[in-house]
């Protein structure tokens, strides 16, 4: 059987040529847009935002990202799925390009180290590999589905309500005995006379007066 390679020269040693160093005019920068502070969830993705800036002539083809965990002792924790973009990347040229970071629910929580990489090669086929990301990150539980989410929002709507609800039952519960107590004093007021005051005049009255008569009782005459 004839098993003659038809395979163009260039395309050969493009296999045999490997992306090993940064070009000096690529500058990479990252962000996690949905995860500031490096915590992802599993069991989902989340993506890397990758931005490229070109500071000279030449023109790149930017052709994927590749990244990887390594766990606490150094040792690769997961691979994950490579990206391609198939990009050009002009003289003077600004472009970000997603990276979607997706994690199996089934890996261990906690912190790993993320690597990820960004290939790309000029015109003429020259390959160069920059480094994206180096940090630590952390995986965390993941994220309530739907579902789930809709009923912590009824369930927190609710409580929101039964907290407003009681606060106006109490308002109501005050506010009656306020106005009563007010209305009575208006109407003592208005008759100009304080009930509990004259009560008080009147028994000190009374106790003076039977004080009195006792100290006045009438004494005996010789004749009597």
């Amino acid at each position: 059987m004839d098993r003659t390679d038809f395979t163009e020269e260039h395309l050969k040693s493009d296999e045999v040529r490997a992306a090993t160093v940064a070009h000096s005019d690529i500058e990479p920068a990252w962000i996690f847009p949905e995860a500031p502070e490096s915590k992802l969830p599993v069991g989902g993705t989340t993506d890397l935002l990758v931005a490229l800036a070109n500071g000279g002539a030449k023109m790149f083809n930017v052709s994927h990202v590749e990244g990887r965990l390594l766990d606490a002792n150094g040792k690769l924790a997961t691979r994950l799925p490579r990206f391609e973009y198939g990009q050009s990347l002009g003289p003077l040229e600004q472009r970000s390009f997603r990276y979607p970071v997706t994690l199996d629910a089934e890996m261990a929580l906690g912190e790993y180290k993320l690597i990820a990489k960004i290939y790309y090669n000029t015109r003429d086929k020259e390959p160069f590999v920059s480094p994206v990301v180096e940090e630590m990150v952390e995986l965390v539980p993941p994220l309530p589905s739907g579902d789930a989410l809709m009923r912590m929002l009824r369930e927190s709507l609710l409580v929101v309500v039964c907290v407003v609800v009681v606060g106006l039952l109490g308002i109501r519960a005050v506010a009656p005995g306020e106005t009563k107590g007010k209305a009575t004093a208006a109407k003592k007021a208005k008759e100009g006379g304080k009930p509990e005051l004259d009560a008080v005049a009147g028994n000190e009255w009374l106790a003076s007066t039977l004080a009195g008569s006792e100290r006045r009782s009438p004494k005996k005459t010789k004749k009597g």
